[in-house]
C-alpha cells in the first residue's frame, strides 16, 4: 500500500499512521477480545476487499458481493459461504489477479474502514461495522440500477 495519507483505492485516511490495511489488522486484532465482532470477521474482510476489489478477479467479486448480500439480507452463516467458497475456488481456480493486472481506482465512499476502526474507541464497532456495510451494499445497489 502507498505511504501517501490517503489509500488510492478507497479514499480512507491514515488513522494515526496507519494504513487501511493496517487499519483491518487493528479490527481483526479486537476480535481476539470482542466475541461479538469476532462474530462479524466474515463481513469485516468481506467489506473491506468490497472496497479494495482491483486485486480481485471478475468472478470472486461477483462471488462476493452475492455471499455479503446474503449474509446481510438472508442471515446466510458463515459456515455455508465457506461451503459455497470451497466449491467455486477449489483447485487452480484464481480469485486473485495477477499483481501486474492490479489497477485501484480511487472511489469515494460515504464510510471506510476509517470510520470503523477508532484507536482507543472499541465500544461500537459492531454498530459501526454494521452501518459501514449497509452503505457499501446501498452503493453496488445503486451502481447496478
Amino acid at each position: 500500500m502507498p505511504t501517501n495519507e490517503m489509500c488510492d483505492e478507497c479514499g480512507a485516511p491514515q488513522v494515526e499512521g496507519f494504513t487501511c490495511w493496517e487499519q483491518l489488522g487493528g479490527l481483526i486484532a479486537w476480535e481476539y477480545t470482542d466475541p461479538a465482532l469476532h462474530a462479524q470477521h466474515f463481513l469485516v474482510v468481506a467489506c473491506y476487499n468490497l472496497q479494495h476489489p482491483a486485486q480481485f478477479s471478475a468472478a470472486a467479486l461477483a462471488g462476493l458481493w452475492i455471499g455479503f448480500n446474503d449474509y446481510l439480507d438472508h442471515g446466510v452463516s458463515t459456515a455455508t459461504l465457506r461451503q459455497r467458497a470451497a466449491r467455486h475456488y477449489a483447485g487452480a481456480t484464481r480469485v486473485l489477479r495477477p499483481e501486474a493486472e492490479h489497477q485501484p481506482q480511487l472511489q469515494r465512499w460515504a464510510m471506510t474502514i476509517a470510520d470503523v476502526y477508532l484507536p482507543d474507541q472499541p465500544e461500537g464497532v459492531v454498530e459501526r461495522l454494521f452501518r459501514w456495510a449497509r452503505i457499501i451494499q446501498a452503493y453496488h445497489v445503486a451502481a447496478q440500477a
